[in-house]
């Protein structure tokens, strides 16, 4: 009835490992120069302060929570909306080193009205413009 012929795959060797292709790729030349970084300080009412260093043009947020620091009050924690910017829920005081990060975003000045002008969203907040080192301050959770 129906001829089924069995599709062949090449069995890996030595000149082509297992999940590499026949076609080669151009290898990948290392960067030059190493990627700025800013040391990020960041203090908490009820933890230790914590100094990390953090890659020139990172997003606060992202390195808080890659770090494992507690940014959200316990509301904060349910009602957070991931990183978009759209609940405020993850505002921190910029205590040093304002200058170093990016200008407020429009959704920062939709939800920080009426609220201290040292006050970030983390989630809009870069930190370092990729270029940029230096040493930059925070709180967490100021609004506790």
């Amino acid at each position: 009835m129906f001829s089924t012929k069995l599709a062949t795959h090449p069995l890996p060797s030595a000149d082509r490992p297992l999940g590499v292709r026949a076609r080669s790729r151009q290898a990948v030349r290392p960067c030059a120069t190493s990627t700025p970084t800013i040391q990020l300080t960041v203090q908490s009412k009820d933890g230790p302060t914590v100094s990390v260093a953090v890659e020139s043009g990172d997003i606060l947020r992202t390195v808080l929570m890659a770090e494992k620091l507690d940014l959200y009050t316990t509301w904060g924690k349910i009602w957070q909306c991931g990183g978009g910017g759209n609940c405020g829920t993850c505002v921190v005081d910029v205590r040093e080193g304002a200058d170093l990060l990016s200008e407020l975003t429009q959704a920062e000045k939709k939800k920080l009205v009426g609220k201290p002008a040292t006050w970030r969203l983390a989630c809009q907040t870069r930190v370092g413009d990729g270029e940029s080192t230096g040493a930059v301050t925070i709180a967490t959770r100021p609004q506790q």
